[in-house]
């Protein structure tokens, strides 16, 4: 057999106890859990700390940073700088795309995924 309560400030009703005070007599929506909420404010509080000390360290680490030097082509796996290696020195990622294909030997175009001639990936 289910229960129905019936808020009186808002006027509408929950079955079976779910979202209902009954001490209060009301919805949570018109009397919230105040020690859910509590929790909830100490989250958000605790979440927004560390994202401020997060970011400060941000800023001391970025205050070591040489912005004046200039920056080789950087590898977008690891980004160490590769100064034009048609491999990244660090990890080995293959940065050249060969200029024809390893199939049939045909001139693929600059960005082009596959080979116009035969179909092999690039």
């Amino acid at each position: 057999m289910s229960t129905y309560d019936l808020c009186a400030t808002a006027g509408e009703g929950t079955a079976d106890g779910c979202c209902w005070d009954g001490a209060q007599g009301l919805c949570h929506t018109c009397a919230p859990d105040t020690a859910a909420k509590a929790v909830a404010a100490q989250r958000r509080g605790l979440n927004d700390q560390v994202s401020q000390q997060a970011y400060a360290h941000g800023q001391q680490t970025g205050q070591g940073y040489d912005v004046t030097t200039t920056r080789q082509l950087v590898c977008p796996q690891c980004r160490t700088e590769t100064h034009g290696t048609p491999s990244c020195p660090g990890c080995g990622f293959r940065l050249a795309q060969p200029s024809q294909c390893t199939s049939c030997h045909a001139a693929v175009p600059d960005g082009a995924a596959f080979c116009p001639g035969c179909g092999t990936r690039r």
